[in-house]
């Protein structure tokens, strides 16, 4: 994943130093994790596909001509994107984070929507040209994706508002940690509480908004953690300034702000829809199953003479029928396009076919290594589908 690390100078006492923050998003992903970004967007996405609907019958099966219903609702179209952009221009206006991405995000949508507007305008006034509804459904698809990474932005530049309210919040606490005297702790752990009552309002609405059930039981999880170990925090801290000199005062002390941390962490991933095994996760859809295929590989180089059809038969098909259901998860993945999608099945199938091939050659104790080539080419429809899913395959 690609992350966007973002110099954010915070102002105030607890705040005087630029900080980076590192926003754990792929600007270039259309991936939705937000039911607002959702709600904004079905509407246009109901427009845009009515209308591609529309040019599929053209104008009532009648006489060449022009089309009243396209043109009406190549005018809705046109008027959403219109929203969007007075929208995206205010965002991009207001926000101190990803201000250049924001416009650029704008500029393209103005972009797209003037192709959409010219080309729909065109299929209105000649609906029974295949040519030109073509030409008005790639322009559709543009326009939904320029729109869609406009949304995706803004929805980044929430998140960047959020992680500003724990970086503010770490600093906070580690300022309650270095306190010397229990009133230098009682005016430190005052302003860490205001801090903390701005972090939990603006987590609780994020929690709101996720879309991923996961995600927002993290975000509800970590919250509570936060709030249980907090308040204990004042008291931990305490004893310690107290009996700085008793092991047990500050272990006691170094755990409750280990837990504080960990609760701020859980926000930070929740926020972003995203949790520290991610990147293991991710490596199981590519790494791990490029991982299980070369172990599968290895498994069925047997010897002939002592291969026992009961022994090994089973325990081999239940492997590969483990290593295409992997294969199966990234085919039905939203950003595997219909022909991988096909050409990923195809290949399951014809791996699964080789290898009760191989295993009838041992049956007759015979000992090729076969499945190479229909692994290799199963491995690179997989991993380029998911590393480069905007690139053709050969």
């Amino acid at each position: 994943m690609c992350e966007v690390q973002i110099q954010l100078l915070q102002s105030g006492s607890m705040t005087s130093a630029t900080s980076p923050i590192i926003l754990k998003w792929d600007p270039k992903s259309l991936e939705i994790r937000t039911l607002t970004v959702e709600r904004l967007l079905e509407p246009l996405v109901t427009q845009v596909t009515t209308l591609v609907n529309t040019s599929n019958k053209g104008p009532s099966g009648k006489k060449k001509g022009r089309s009243k219903k396209a043109h009406v609702l190549a005018a809705s179209v046109e008027q959403a994107t219109q929203n969007f952009l007075e929208k995206g221009e205010q965002i991009a206006k207001e926000s101190q984070d990803l201000k250049e991405e924001l416009v650029a995000a704008v500029e393209d949508v103005r972009k797209q929507g003037e192709t959409m507007r010219i080309a729909s305008s065109e299929f209105a006034d000649d609906p029974c040209s295949s040519v030109k509804r073509g030409t008005m459904v790639r322009a559709a698809r543009a326009l939904l994706s320029a729109v869609t990474r406009l949304l995706i932005l803004a929805d980044m530049a929430d998140v960047m508002r959020l992680l500003s309210h724990l970086k503010i919040v770490e600093e906070a606490l580690e300022a309650v940690k270095n306190a010397t005297n229990e009133q230098d702790l009682a005016n430190r752990f005052k302003e860490f509480g205001k801090e903390m009552v701005k972090l939990n309002y603006v987590a609780a609405r994020r929690q709101q908004e996720l879309k991923d059930p996961h995600c927002r039981d993290e975000m509800a999880a970590a919250r509570g953690a936060l709030k249980k170990n907090a308040t204990m925090l004042y008291t931990a801290s305490q004893a310690f300034l107290r009996h700085p000199d008793v092991a047990a005062t500050r272990a006691n002390r170094d755990y409750v702000f280990k837990q504080v941390q960990e609760a701020i962490a859980g926000i930070s991933n929740a926020a972003q829809a995203t949790s520290p095994t991610d990147e293991a996760k991710g490596h199981t859809g590519i790494g791990e199953l490029a991982a299980a295929l070369n172990e599968f590989d290895n498994k069925i180089i047997l010897d002939p003479m002592t291969f026992s059809e009961a022994r090994f038969r089973p325990s081999l098909e239940e492997r590969l029928e483990s290593i295409i259901s992997g294969a199966a998860l990234m085919a039905d993945s939203s950003c595997t396009r219909d022909d991988r999608r096909e050409r990923i099945v195809a290949e399951c199938n014809a791996v699964r076919q080789a290898l009760q091939d191989l295993l009838s050659e041992y049956m007759n104790n015979v000992s090729p290594r076969l499945s190479g080539p229909r692994r290799q080419r199963l491995r690179k429809i997989l991993v380029r589908d998911q590393v480069a899913p905007g690139r053709e395959m050969p």
